[in-house]
Formats: structure tokens, C-alpha cells, sequence
């Protein structure tokens, strides 16, 4: 466009041509031909600088994302402390990225997430449900047993002989076969390890009284 308009007005600029044949010419004529020229040449300045702070623009447009204010392990809650906004040069990789603290808040991290790094969907989920007929109880497990991610199926078992309705296999007595991760491990009033597990209230109460007799352990169970 910018070099059409200069060929244009070049055809209205004065050459020895037109010089010779000014005479005939009116005043008013000419007087047009100097102000169209001029309109030309302003508007040709205001494409390119329009054009120019186009590119400014795109080259230096920003968003904001969120990013992990602390290393965050697999399996968290994210709390408020656990994230923050930063600005950052815009690109197409940002798309999935979450836009504010509040959209973090609450959900799960799926993955381990360090320091600076930016948030992504993928990156986190949603704290599982707690079905009907389920109940929420903090399982002791045994020592030296590692944590599994929020949202994780697994067994209970125990180290005692099976009772009741519990099911007996050679790893130990199922007293639980569905029991869903809730929370990470802490400490409760008595300085016992617990993580909160749900599951059906039948195996609940399994599950409660096999930990008051013996050692329980958890295994990776069917989702």
C-alpha cells in the first residue's frame, strides 16, 4: 500500500513537463494538486508509523500467568503461599497456562512442580470425589511406607489374620480393596502419621479396627 501511494503522488509531482505547460493551468488548479499531494504524503507518514507501532506492539505484548512460588510436590493441595503472578513476554505456549491464583487454589499438582515454573492445566486436577455411601478416615500406615498422589486407588492391607468379611491373599488380609487417597500424610494429636482415605463404610470399619491391632500398608489398587 505505501509504495502504491508514493507511484501515486509522484504522478502529481512538478517535472520539466509540467513546468512548461503551468500556463495553462489555472491557480485553482494547481492550488488542488499541491494540497492533494500533501494529503498523500501526510497520509503515507501516518501508515508507516501506524505500521511501525503495529510491530512495537507485537513484539512486546505480555501476560500475566501463574507460577509455583516454592518447589510443590506430586500430590499436593495448592494452597495461596504455593503460587503467584508474574508478566511475561506473550506466546502461544501460555495458552493452557492458568491465568490467576484462585484457578490453582484447591486443585492437585499432578506432576512435581519447581520453583519459577509456569502452571499448566495439565499440571494439576481436581481433589477426587468422595462417593455416596463412603465415608473420609485418617489411615495409619506402616513405617517406612511412601506416599501416593492425591486421587490414587489403593488397598489396604493388613498384617494380621483375616477376620470377618476381610479378604485373605498372600501379600496380607485386604481389609479395604478401594480406598481413595484424599490428602498427603501429616501428624495428628497423637503424633501418628495419617492419611485421610476414602471408602465405602463397610470397609471403614475394617480398616479401623485392623490399625488398632497391627500394621497396615497400602498398595497401588485398580482405579
Amino acid at each position: 500500500m505505501m509504495a502504491f501511494l508514493i507511484r501515486f503522488a509522484r504522478r502529481f509531482l512538478p517535472s520539466s513537463e509540467t513546468e512548461d505547460r503551468r500556463h495553462g493551468v489555472s491557480l485553482q488548479t494547481r492550488r488542488l494538486l499541491w494540497q492533494l499531494r500533501h494529503m498523500l504524503l501526510a497520509l503515507s507518514v501516518g501508515v508507516a508509523l501506524f505500521c511501525t507501532l503495529q510491530c512495537v506492539a507485537l513484539a512486546t505484548a505480555t501476560r500475566q500467568a501463574v507460577v509455583a512460588a516454592r518447589d510443590l510436590d506430586a500430590g499436593l493441595v495448592i494452597a495461596t503461599g504455593d503460587v503467584e503472578m508474574v508478566e511475561m513476554p506473550d506466546h502461544d505456549a501460555l495458552r493452557h497456562a492458568l491465568g490467576c491464583p484462585d484457578d490453582a487454589v484447591g486443585l492437585v499438582t499432578q506432576t512435581r512442580i519447581e520453583k519459577g515454573d509456569i502452571l499448566l492445566t495439565t499440571d494439576v486436577g481436581e481433589l477426587p470425589q468422595v462417593p455416596e455411601h463412603h465415608t473420609v478416615i485418617d489411615v495409619r500406615l506402616g513405617l517406612g511406607q511412601h506416599s501416593f498422589p492425591i486421587g490414587t486407588v489403593v488397598e489396604l492391607r493388613s498384617t494380621q489374620a483375616c477376620a470377618d468379611d476381610a479378604r485373605a491373599s498372600p501379600e496380607g488380609c485386604v481389609v479395604s480393596s478401594h480406598a481413595v487417597v484424599m490428602a498427603q500424610p501429616r501428624l495428628d494429636d497423637t503424633g501418628s502419621t495419617v492419611t485421610q482415605m476414602a471408602m465405602s463404610a463397610v470397609e471403614a470399619l475394617q480398616v479401623l479396627a485392623a490399625q488398632e491391632h497391627g500394621t497396615l500398608i497400602a498398595a497401588r489398587g485398580a482405579s
